[in-house]
């Protein structure tokens, strides 16, 4: 069985949810969060169901997606085709159409439309934290609460990882 994930809250308690009853129970897993490896959990449920667990160490969840969209490479202003693999509210991981010579640290700046109904347009600036193959994994470059354009997608991209 795949394991589901219980997603650590800034108390440091995880929740877990019974996928059969939908009972929750919430856990301290302070002792956990120096672990770098994956730390998985067993939980026997009031009802009898027994379900694996993962703790999601993430600050936010990160929702498998395929979207087309177009990036923009400011360090030389060439267009890119590219494809969202995951996205979250603090970044997105991209997949290139084609070969790009780019690098950790480039910046880019994507243009998506999410797959909602409101076919909601984003368009921020990302900078590139990781490298695998044609892969990104790409962190906004700006989350700031009191930039009301920062907020605004901020709030369409948490509804949206979360419908």
């Amino acid at each position: 069985m795949i394991p589901k994930k219980a997603f650590i809250n800034k108390n440091n308690q995880a929740t877990f949810v019974c996928p059969s009853c939908g009972d929750t129970k919430s856990v301290d897993v302070t002792q956990y969060l120096a672990i770098k490896k994956p730390v998985r959990f067993k939980r026997k449920c009031r009802c009898g169901q027994i379900t694996p667990f993962l703790l999601e160490r993430r600050q936010f969840y990160r929702k498998p997606v395929d979207i087309e969209g177009v990036g923009r490479v400011l360090k030389n202003n060439t267009e890119i085709a590219l494809r969202i693999r995951d996205l979250s509210r603090s970044g997105l991981k991209i997949d290139l159409v084609a070969e790009d010579p780019l690098e950790i640290g480039d910046k880019l700046f994507v243009e998506f439309r999410l797959d909602n109904k409101q076919r909601t347009l984003i368009q921020r600036e990302v900078v590139i934290r990781k490298m695998f193959g044609m892969s990104l994994g790409t962190e906004f470059t700006s989350r700031d609460p009191n930039n009301p354009i920062d907020k605004a997608y901020d709030l369409a991209i948490g509804f949206y990882t979360f419908s």
